[in-house]
């Protein structure tokens, strides 16, 4: 018998990409719109998928939640994972999975994306889940709801945090972006990408993302006394203390540096390539 599949917000782009990669693996999948009845197709499926935006899911869990089959798995995925574990073990019988897609649904497949998963309860289901995975070449990260949240008040609130305010930056010293680039090396052009793809995207996602974590405040809060501190050290023209700053920094980042720095010289040679060619 064919595993049943229903993906709630499964008309939005990630709904789709997670509909596509369900029926790969032999699912049949029903995709719910926001104008959809989701209770059939809840109480009938075998794996019911929460894809919605961050501040409706738990009200989307507690909706659905009872509906679903004791045997069924049910899982989010969001950017955020304490609370939408807790309603889903709160709300519900069914086996719990909460699950990050550290992605967008832009890439083609699972090959080399990396996809968080935080075991809530039951084991079956995630096994299964586990190995469809590995099967299309993605990477797993094992982690606690805690741990995830932790991690990612960095990975994203506080990297998003400073990518926008940097837009706003340019804007106040009435810089333009684009001729910016003729005055960079292609590594600013590379910070600038990534700046500018966060820019091209939902500005609620974002939103959501470093509002709705929990440990978002401190972390930029701890971002926000370090701009200060380094600040302070360029206002006072105090290089030596400038140079020890940066050691500190260096110090506490150890091996990563050599790789990252290995890594971005390829990129920085790809991207050089890629300009010439486009002149």
């Amino acid at each position: 018998m064919r595993i049943k599949a229903t993906i709630i917000g499964g008309k939005g782009q990630m709904g789709r990409w997670l509909g596509r990669f369900f029926e790969r693996h032999k699912c049949d999948v029903m995709l719910i719109g926001r104008n959809d009845d989701p209770k059939k197709a809840v109480s009938d499926a075998d794996i019911v998928v929460i894809s919605v935006p961050i501040e409706a899911t738990c009200d989307v869990i507690r909706e659905v939640g009872p509906l679903i089959k004791e045997s069924s798995l049910l899982m989010d995925v969001t950017s955020i994972k304490e609370k939408p574990i807790e309603a889903m073990l709160k709300y519900s019988k069914a086996e719990v999975v909460g699950t990050h897609p550290v992605f967008g649904p832009y890439v083609s497949t699972f090959r080399n994306q990396t996809m968080v998963i935080c075991p809530g309860r039951g084991e079956k289901w995630r096994e299964w889940l586990i190995k469809m995975l590995l099967k299309e070449g993605a990477k797993l990260k094992i982690s606690t709801a805690a741990d995830h949240d932790k991690m990612m008040s960095v990975i994203q609130s506080v990297t998003h945090f400073s990518s926008i305010t940097l837009s706003h930056v340019w804007e106040r010293m009435g810089v333009n972006v684009m001729q910016g680039e003729e005055y960079s090396s292609p590594t600013y052009r590379l910070n600038m990408d990534v700046i500018g793809r966060l820019l091209y995207q939902n500005p609620y996602l974002y939103a959501q993302i470093c509002i709705n974590n929990e440990y978002s405040l401190k972390a930029i809060k701890a971002y926000l006394e370090e701009c200060t501190k380094l600040y302070s050290i360029i206002k006072d023209k105090n290089i030596e203390e400038f140079a020890t700053y940066f050691k500190h920094g260096s110090d506490y980042f150890q091996e990563f540096n050599k790789e990252a720095f290995e890594y971005t010289n390829y990129l920085i040679e790809t991207l050089a390539k890629r300009r010439v060619k486009k002149k």
